[in-house]
């Protein structure tokens, strides 16, 4: 079986454009977990106070 990937110039292709496309996912992750973490939190302490 061969499978030819073509370019697409829709995704980065250099190993830089890679890293950096993954680390604005994984903060992009990060930050939605955080936020859905902590406003319940935050606002059980505000209704509490």
């Amino acid at each position: 079986m061969n499978t030819v990937i073509q370019h697409d110039p829709r995704y980065p292709s250099s190993r830089t454009a890679q890293r950096v496309n993954d680390v604005l996912i994984v903060s992009s992750f990060a930050f939605w977990a955080t936020v859905i973490a902590f406003v319940p939190v935050m606002a059980y302490h505000l209704l509490a106070a």
